[in-house]
């Protein structure tokens, strides 16, 4: 199945209950309001990785405190940070989501495809195992898709006024 991102829309309310859950908890509770229609979601599945490289130049694994489009993959603030061994979860608060939207926007899609080299992403070791020349094309497609995506994401939770959960796991 491997590693997938989810973002979640979420009020204050549910924001301060999950600060306050362990991992089998937290991940139990994200799992509950996952099953609740009223937190709009986005799913990116397997690509958060692949994302975060070609927006950054790095990979997830190592967030690049302070910057906008890093945490508009992986979150600003990470959940059971203490400890390597449990699922990533992390939030972001209303209160950032328009830096990160005005990061987000500068982004030069055909300056992005003149740079996008797939031998990059594998030297790094990009999550998933899915960067061949032969699909260049298409993989490009599907991570503009998804930043595209995530955008419209942001947008509606800065206009609903809400945080934002990002889970991978």
């Amino acid at each position: 199945m491997g590693l997938l991102g989810r973002y979640m829309m979420i009020n204050a309310q549910t924001l301060e209950e999950l600060v306050t859950l362990e991992n089998d908890d937290l991940i139990e509770k994200i799992e509950e309001l996952n099953q609740d229609m009223e937190n709009q979601e986005y799913d990116i599945d397997k690509l958060w990785d692949g994302l975060h490289f070609l927006l950054t130049g790095v990979s997830a694994s190592q967030p690049i405190e302070g910057n906008r489009l890093s945490e508009a993959i992986v979150g600003v603030n990470v959940l059971n940070s203490d400890d390597e061994n449990v699922d990533f979860v992390a939030y972001t608060k209303f209160e950032d989501l328009s830096e990160i939207i005005t990061s987000l926007k500068s982004i030069d899609i055909s300056k992005l495809k003149k740079l996008f080299d797939l031998s990059t992403f594998r030297k790094a070791r990009i999550y998933p195992d899915i960067w061949r020349d032969t699909d260049k094309e298409e993989l490009f497609d599907e991570l503009v898709h998804e930043y595209k995506n995530l955008l419209n994401f942001y947008e509606k939770a800065f206009n609903k006024k809400v945080h934002v959960i990002v889970s991978i796991y």
